[in-house]
């Protein structure tokens, strides 16, 4: 059953920045754009490096590993080499804490 699960809280994650977290048995990363929150499985769909550590431009993150390409909204692979999208996740602001909802 899915349920929404507190990750963090917005002042954790400056405009601009992306920060991985550990939720169940999953490495999610979760990136704010213009104060937008934006949730998705941190693995890279090329080679499962961190995308925590790529580098975020507007809502297009870059692996600094391969140079692969993704919409952090939708999860897109927006260049080679990867080629799948990467996994997202719904997310919910209530107040200053940030929920994200992980389906079992």
């Amino acid at each position: 059953m899915a349920e929404y699960e507190k990750i963090a809280k917005t002042g954790d994650i400056p405009s601009g920045e992306v920060r991985s977290f550990a939720l169940g048995s999953e490495m999610v990363a979760v990136c704010n754009v213009d104060g937008r929150f934006y949730a998705f499985r941190d693995e890279c769909t090329h080679q499962a490096y961190p995308l925590s550590d790529g580098m975020l431009e507007g809502r297009k993150l870059t692996c600094i590993y391969h140079g692969a390409e993704f919409d952090v909204e939708t999860g897109e692979a927006l260049c080679l080499p990867a080629t799948d999208a990467v996994e997202t996740y719904d997310v919910k602001v209530e107040g200053d804490d940030i929920y994200v909802l992980i389906e079992d």
